[in-house]
């Protein structure tokens, strides 16, 4: 978990260097390190469950489209 200097939150940190969640300073309720640390990986596994993917480009341009 990162604490941050600028902006009120924290940062939590995950399997790669690069995949950080941002928890506010109002979520959760309780502010222990392991509650917030929770809460970012209960919000990561949200990402990755509910959302789809609506675009894709790479450097050749679009995906084919699926018909």
């Amino acid at each position: 978990m990162i604490d941050l200097k600028d902006v009120e939150g924290r940062v939590v940190t995950g399997y790669h260097n690069d995949v950080l969640t941002y928890v506010g300073p109002d979520e959760p309720q309780d502010q222990s390190q392991i509650a917030v640390g929770l809460f970012g990986r209960f919000r990561r596994r949200m990402d990755d469950t509910e959302l789809y993917i609506v675009h894709v480009r790479t450097s050749r341009g679009r995906w084919p489209q699926r018909k």
